[in-house]
């Protein structure tokens, strides 16, 4: 019978009463080792976990397993415990190894800069840090949905190419539209004020592009915006609604990524005070 595999963060679950017997797969993040034992941390999307491999149970394999690089993707199973001494507190002693694909000198360490993590971004998006960034950007997304739909709002998306400028000519992108001129969509706002007229409440999570020629941190060409739009309201309204949006984002965060936000380095007692303190108001005016 073929092994019924789990996710890392589950088989630590099986271990809390003590060792287990699972099955697990993903990607070497580290491995070292001696000619008689192989140390292998593996990582899939939910954590990591040291692997133990000892020589005498894979003499047959051993030429294999110790040309294992980072980002060899392999299937073990073994006996699970705790384990101070390793990253995450746990280690597997494997029992069988499989090897699904190997890896040959990946071009991603830590000597490298932002600049070249760019132009590698799609290995990059491997790393502990990135798939970090990555998890709690899911749950700022579905938190959003979540709180505009919980007060009766539709999601209303709007075209990414159109015939019109909104916020200024000169940051538009112009695009060939089979020989017509169109351009890449700013904001979602001249489609999203008539759309209150028959849906009331709208709401949209989509991109907009600003060809903006400018390279600090407060410009992009491509970013995604979270924007709600209401008829019958007024600016007090708007305000209390981007102050409970703000806090139910928050709160989602911190509920689910402690840990993601600990390898990121982000203090979360800094964060928690937002979710009570009332957010200070200025008038229109």
């Amino acid at each position: 019978m073929k092994a019924k595999f789990i996710s890392i963060k589950d088989a630590m679950v099986k271990a809390h009463t003590g060792s287990a017997k699972v099955a697990v797969r993903g990607w070497v993040h580290r491995e070292r080792g001696s000619n008689k034992m192989k140390f292998i941390v593996l990582r899939d999307s939910t954590e990591i976990i040291q692997c133990v491999i000892s020589r005498e149970n894979f003499e047959k394999q051993w030429n294999e397993i110790d040309k294992l690089q980072v980002e060899a993707s392999i299937e073990i199973q073994g006996i699970i415990k705790k384990d101070k001494r390793a990253p995450s507190g746990y280690e597997i002693q494997v029992k069988e190894l499989e090897i699904v694909g190997v890896s040959d000198d990946f071009p991603i360490n830590k000597h490298l800069n932002e600049e070249l993590l760019g132009d590698r971004r799609h290995l990059w998006l491997r790393s502990r840090k990135m798939t970090s960034i990555m998890k709690i950007r899911s749950t700022v997304l579905e938190a959003l949905r979540e709180h505009w739909r919980n007060k009766g709002f539709y999601e209303f998306n709007t075209p990414s190419i159109i015939g019109l400028q909104c916020e200024g000519g000169s940051t538009l992108f112009k695009v060939d539209y089979f020989g017509k001129p169109l351009y890449l969509a700013q904001t979602w706002q001249l489609h999203a004020e008539p759309g209150i007229f028959g849906l009331e409440k709208i709401f949209t999570i989509q991109p907009s592009f600003r060809a903006e020629k400018s390279k600090t941190s407060r410009h992009l060409t491509e970013y995604w915006h979270a924007e709600m739009e209401s008829a019958w309201e007024n600016f007090d309204y708007l305000q209390d609604d981007a102050e409970q949006t703000i806090k139910f984002v928050l709160k989602k965060v911190l509920e689910k990524h402690k840990e993601e936000l600990k390898l990121l380095e982000r203090d979360i007692e800094k964060l928690k005070p937002s979710l009570k303190k009332k957010f200070p108001r200025i008038t229109y005016d």
